[in-house]
């Protein structure tokens, strides 16, 4: 009962709550369901759920969690596109309220606190790029919710009282089971999961370092990895008892060493008989570090393109539509597989991509019409603002990191600690999500969209907290003058 009246007085104090939910219901479902050519694949797996596949066709680079999610969608909600559509949409609002309490921190201290909120949160979640992943299937839509929540999960986590068990307990079984599946939704998600968590820790031990409060947050952190071996060691169980073979090469280990001495055009062949040699990835970092004492400018002007190119500032090239190269040249306002798929549920192209006859048996369940609809033609014109919207926050992470610490230490205010850590998760997750896919050579700006947002919030909360700061030193001095 406490419960309801705290939802009816929110809903009073917010008149235009249910106009805006409304509203948002509207936009999302008038807009198509878009199936790529990855997601006829992830289709194939949910045929194994429904045991019209061998379990043993599985591919052991794909983790388990995104094809269940698609199999209990199609469950729950019906196998089609409106079904797949309610699922994207529950993630979609997850990811809109978790974006407005982050929002909600940075503008507390403002008299327009609710106005600022609305708009940086009307910019976050309902411009065209991000709005667009979340109604195409693939793991990029659990990914955008995921960091969000992940961030505003470690920001709370900072402030939780050692002494409250149930807190512990709840943000402790939070952030281990988030950690699996952050993994087995794609491996590359591990950063989204971790980052925020060690952060947060970091910072909490800093305030209270306490022996109590630094077992807790070790022990956390912890307990996140040990979960996380433990679970890649149970799914390769399971995979082996399925009958996958893993001697394709297809693992996790095999693609990442090869990736990594393809990313930077090193051609291990001891043998000199022509073939490149599989080695571990212990084995390729110590080959492209030894590459880059002999040459650093070769290998640093690689990492460069790859950081450039994943944020969308550079173009990438491909002569055959599987190895991508990353360039220097400059990209423009133009995007690469953001605006292939991204913007692809604005157009008036078929729903679903040119794939084989086999990929398009298990796509056309979710086939819809051509037609777009008239919100969805409407909000293809925000493009040009949004792709240079994304190259800016996403580029200006690292020097938006170096603001902040420089800012913290001229001003060194404690007033504003709380938007100075929310803006450190906020940055440092992004940045690291960049900085850690450009070395593995994961250079397609696609792979960046689940930052997008917090690296867009994160510099208005890093502005927010130069103008806090700056306003609070002048009212210091000119009360002092008087």
């Amino acid at each position: 009962m406490d419960k309801l009246k705290k939802v009816l007085s929110t809903i009073q104090k917010h008149k235009i709550l249910p106009i805006a939910i409304i509203l948002l219901v509207i936009i999302f479902f008038s807009i198509r369901l878009i199936i790529t050519w990855d997601s006829a694949h992830y289709l194939g797996y949910v045929e194994i759920f429904e045991n019209r596949l061998p379990a043993s066709s599985w591919d052991v680079v794909r983790g388990p969690v995104f094809p269940a999610l698609i199999y209990l969608s199609d469950v729950i909600f019906g196998k089609t596109s409106a079904g797949i559509l309610i699922l994207t949409f529950l993630f979609y609002l997850i990811a809109t309220i978790s974006c407005y309490i982050l929002i909600q921190q940075i503008f507390k201290n403002s008299k327009h606190r609710q106005l600022y909120s609305y708009l940086t949160l009307i910019i976050a979640v309902l411009n065209p790029l991000i709005l667009g992943y979340f109604h195409v299937l693939l793991t990029e839509f659990v990914a955008i919710t995921l960091t969000i929540l992940n961030i505003l999960i470690a920001y709370k986590w900072i402030y939780t009282d050692v002494h409250n068990k149930k807190h512990l307990a709840f943000y402790s079984v939070y952030f281990v089971l988030n950690t699996v599946f952050c993994y087995h939704l794609k491996q590359p998600y591990i950063i989204i999961g971790l980052v925020p968590l060690i952060i947060a820790a970091i910072i909490a031990i800093i305030q209270k370092h306490t022996i109590k409060s630094i077992a807790y947050r070790l022990g956390t952190i912890a307990a996140s990895i040990i979960a996380l071996f433990f679970s890649i060691g149970i799914w390769n169980i399971v995979l082996t008892n399925m009958g996958v073979d893993f001697t394709t090469n297809r693992d996790s280990e095999s693609m990442l060493s090869s990736q990594l001495l393809s990313t930077y055009d090193i051609f291990y062949d001891p043998d000199n008989d022509g073939k490149p040699n599989q080695v571990s990835t212990l084995q390729a970092i110590g080959l492209i570090t030894n590459e880059l004492f002999t040459d650093p400018l070769k290998i640093g002007g690689i990492y460069l393109s790859n950081y450039c190119s994943l944020t969308s500032n550079c173009i990438i090239e491909t002569n055959d539509g599987v190895k991508y190269v990353a360039t220097f040249n400059f990209a423009g306002e133009k995007t690469y597989e953001n605006s292939i798929i991204g913007y692809r549920p604005y157009s008036s192209y078929s729903n679903i991509f040119d794939m084989t006859d086999e990929l398009q048996a298990r796509a056309d369940v979710y086939g819809e019409s051509s037609d777009r609809s008239l919100i969805a033609g409407g909000f293809s014109l925000g493009r040009i603002p949004t792709n240079i919207l994304f190259k800016i926050s996403t580029a200006l992470c690292l020097p938006l990191l170096v603001f902040l610490i420089i800012i913290k230490v001229k001003y060194k205010n404690k007033t504003y600690n709380n938007l100075f850590y929310l803006s450190l998760i906020l940055i440092i997750t992004s940045f690291s999500h960049l900085a850690i896919s450009a070395g593995l050579g994961l250079i397609i700006d696609r792979y960046a969209i689940e930052i997008f947002i917090p690296s867009f919030i994160g510099l208005i909360s890093s502005g927010a907290y130069f103008y806090y700061c700056r306003l609070s030193t002048r009212q210091q001095i000119k009360g002092t003058s008087r």
